[in-house]
Formats: C-alpha cells, structure tokens, sequence
C-alpha cells in the first residue's frame, strides 16, 4: 500500500475506537439516568405510602408498654338504647369498637361479649347488623378460649367491614363518624392512663400517638359534608377535637400534666355529650 492509504487507513481505525468508546460512554449514562428514575420513583413511593396512623390495637399496645394502665377500671356503663339520630349513632358506635380494643387489653371475655353485644344493636340501626354479625360473634368466640390475638384482627377487621358496609350505602358520614367515634374513644382511655399514671409516665406523648395522628383524625373530620360539619352535635366534636390538637402542636413534643388532663376532661365531656350517656 501507498503512504497516503495507510495513513486513511489508520484514520478510520481510530473513528471506529473512538466510535465504540463513545458508544460505551452512552449506554453507561442511559442505565445511570434509567437507575436515578427508578430509584426516585422507588422512594416518591414509599413516601407515598407512609401513613402516621396507627391501628387501634397498636396505639392502646404502645400505651401499655410504656404505663401501668388498669384496663378494667377504664370500662364504661352499657350504652343506652340506640336513639333515631343516625349521627350519634353512628359516633357511639365508634366507641363501642374502642372498648372492644379496651377488653382485648384486659383480657376480660364476658366485658368482651357484652360489650358486642350493644356493638350490633348500634350496628343494626345503621343497617349493617346482618352482614356484621358474623364477625362480631366470631370475635366473641376467639375471647372465650382464650385467643387474643386472634379476637384483635378480628375487632379490626369487623371494624373496617362496617366502614366498607355503610361506604355502600352511600352513608360515607356515617363512615366517617365511626372512625372518629373510634379515636375519640381511644383517646379519652389513653389520656385517662396517663393522666392517672403521672409521674411513672414519662412520655406523656403516648396518650395522643403524635401530632400527625392528630392531624390525621381532623382531616377525617374534614371530609365531612358541610351539612353534618355544622351539626349542633357534630360541630362540637370538631371544634374539640381541634383545640386538643392546637394545644398539643403548641406544646412542641414537650407535653405537661396539665396538658393532658386538660385534654381528658374535653374528651370526657364530649363522649359524655355525643353518646347520649
């Protein structure tokens, strides 16, 4: 071969390396692009999916870890016979599956059962008796022979049938007003422990979870229609529950006695007003 040809030659030996680095440096940024997205999308995910509310039973678990709490001392009267007010009914409601959590924690099968018993009256008023029964007698079951654990994932699941059921029904207020009857309740017992507790208890913080849960029950409240918001009944609820959680947001993870026994006093009047007791 001539000079010049070789020299060509060896140009476009040179652009094909060059060519194939190249090539190589590109797919290497592609899969690092490809990583970064799916990693974002990962974690944007995972964010999404954190919830700061606890379960029922969780939330009394962590109080009883960390008190001494005297569950039985914590049980309330039977309810009285349900009313023909669907808003109370279904609040009240709602605290009867608190105190079937309040039973689970003491281990009390009768106050258990009796206590499911007046659960499916209210159930049945609200329309969702029939479908309910069976798990509430299930439930009752499991207590009588002892499997608490059990007997609780069934509380939670009963719990979130008569959500699903009343869903159905197009009676998402009602729903809703379980739910909030449910933390209401839970509530009241655990700022009564603490309350009582004081000074054994030193993170007086356990008897409202965190001040996200806080936020979460008024966004429950929120959801609400504007006609059962300004409810004589329901607005109060609202407006405690509100100042509850304003106070606690004020006291920046730093909780005094005061503050706690000034929360059980509002939760223990409002239960005292909404169901009727």
């Amino acid at each position: 071969q001539k000079p010049g040809q070789e020299r060509n030659g060896g140009v476009k030996a040179g652009m094909r390396v060059l060519s194939a680095i190249a090539q190589r440096m590109i797919c290497a940024w592609l899969l690092t692009c490809s990583w970064f997205c799916v990693s974002s999308a990962v974690s944007q995910s995972n964010a999404a999916d954190i919830n700061p509310r606890i379960s029922p039973g969780e939330f009394l678990d962590n109080v009883a870890q960390q008190s001494k709490a005297r569950w039985r001392q914590l049980f309330r009267a039977p309810p009285p016979t349900p009313s023909t007010e669907r808003l109370r009914v279904a609040f009240t409601l709602g605290g009867l599956v608190a105190d079937s959590f309040l039973a689970l924690q003491a281990t009390d099968a009768q106050q258990f059962k009796n206590n499911n018993q007046d659960l499916l009256s209210y159930c049945r008023v609200l329309g969702v008796g029939e479908k309910a029964t069976p798990g509430v007698l299930a439930q009752s079951k499991m207590a009588e022979t002892g499997d608490w654990a059990a007997a609780g994932k069934q509380v939670l699941e009963t719990e979130q049938l008569i959500v699903k059921l009343l869903d159905g029904q197009k009676d998402e207020d009602l729903a809703l007003l379980v739910n909030l009857g449910v933390w209401t309740r839970l509530l009241e017992i655990s700022t009564t422990i603490v309350s009582n507790n004081d000074p054994e208890v030193e993170n007086k913080t356990i008897c409202i979870g965190s001040t996200k849960l806080l936020d979460d029950i008024m966004a429950q409240f929120d959801k609400l229609s504007e006609p059962v918001r300004v409810d004589e009944s329901i607005a109060r609820l609202g407006g405690t529950l509100d100042q509850i959680r304003r106070h606690w947001q004020d006291a920046q993870d730093h909780p005094t006695i005061d503050l706690v026994k000034f929360s059980n006093d509002k939760l223990r009047l409002l239960m005292e007003r909404l169901t009727l007791r």
